[in-house]
């Protein structure tokens, strides 16, 4: 991905509408061990607390917070979160007594607003046993499945929207090393404006087994941002999803939010002059992504360009320009770092810089 600067300066709300039940992103994984689950896949409902159309072994209601209401588009969220409680019953039943939990894996069918970060505030919550714990799922988010749905709603509002993206999506937690038996389970899941879920499934295992497929620091970013971590459509690399003149992967380099075209405009690399030359002056953030590399090149034409500095990741700038390094660094302010690098010949008539970008 490349930035040329030439020497001539020489100096709105999203709703959706419900699928059907057949085409639910919820899946079955394979766990472990004892196993139960809960799941709730018909959300159009005007109560805002629905209880689970399957429950074996477990019961529990699920929630979205005032303002939100369930609607033909689902359970909406207009500015709340949502919460889901279950519990194992008491019974000494071979077929229904309750045992320790140790491993619980959260799953929704889910639509956001694109222009908003997913998932809002780190994502969701967990408590056990009634209390307040509040456990983060520290482990990956697991992006599996995309359905696209027709925009039918026949809402004079939305006619400029042609379709609907919703995304299956999974969290877990490991409580294996808990000292205490976890017999109920309870999740918070905040979001931002616009957020419609129209399936949801908890599963608890006596079991833990790691579901996460390692993934790549980019692949991680993509799901963060898109709900997805293919290099392709909104996600893919050479992509603008906030039409800030900064494709997806020059946004991940530079450590600005895709989906916010002030953040990118601000950033964008410029062309200055310093001491007499022409210099390229950024910002990157104060922990780069481990896999990204920056090279700064100078060229005199459109080919044969020559790199002048390179860095990776959190690594130190590496001048291969002529005599003394061209590279200065600002002060670190907000998390970010100007950098500044100078070119190593003067007295050009035709001279560009860029800022190449790979990992």
């Amino acid at each position: 991905m490349n930035f040329r600067f030439p020497l001539t300066l020489l100096a709105t709300a999203i709703a959706v509408i419900l699928p059907a039940a057949a085409q639910s992103l919820l899946k079955t994984y394979p766990l472990e061990g004892d196993v139960k689950n809960t799941r709730w896949t018909f959300l159009a409902s005007q109560n805002p607390s629905r209880y689970p159309d399957t429950f074996p072994g477990m019961r529990g209601t699920m929630t979205v917070a005032l303002p939100g209401y369930g609607a033909g588009m689902g359970l909406y969220s207009w500015t709340g979160g949502y919460s889901l409680k279950v519990n194992q019953p008491s019974s000494n039943t071979s077929s229904t007594q309750g045992f320790d939990i140790h491993q619980v894996v959260f799953q929704l069918d889910v639509t956001w607003d694109p222009a908003t970060t997913f998932p809002a505030s780190g994502g969701p919550k967990l408590s056990y046993n009634g209390g307040n714990q509040q456990i983060a799922a520290t482990l990956p988010m697991i992006v599996d499945g995309t359905r696209v749905v027709e925009n039918e709603t026949g809402v004079p509002e939305m006619e400029d929207i042609e379709s609907f993206s919703y995304r299956g999506i999974t969290w877990q937690w490991d409580l294996s090393g808990l000292p205490e038996n976890v017999q109920t389970v309870q999740i918070h899941m905040p979001f931002a404006n616009h957020t419609s879920v129209v399936g949801a499934q908890i599963d608890v295992s006596s079991q833990f087994v790691n579901l996460a497929v390692e993934k790549t620091p980019v692949e991680l970013w993509r799901e963060t941002h898109f709900g997805s971590s293919a290099n392709s459509g909104q996600s893919a690399d050479d992509f603008d999803f906030d039409n800030d003149g900064l494709s997806n992967l020059v946004e991940y380099a530079l450590g600005t939010s895709p989906v916010s075209s002030t953040e990118g405009r601000s950033a964008a690399p410029r062309a200055v002059m310093t001491a007499g030359r022409l210099a390229l002056s950024f910002s990157l953030p104060a922990s780069p992504p481990a896999d990204a590399i920056y090279r700064v090149q100078v060229s005199d034409s459109l080919s044969g360009w020559r790199t002048l500095a390179t860095k990776t990741g959190s690594g130190a700038w590496n001048w291969s320009g002529g005599g003394a390094s061209g590279v200065t660094l600002g002060t670190a302010a907000a998390g970010r770092v100007p950098v500044t690098v100078a070119d190593d010949t003067t007295g050009q008539q035709r001279r560009m810089m860029r800022l190449q970008i790979a990992y």
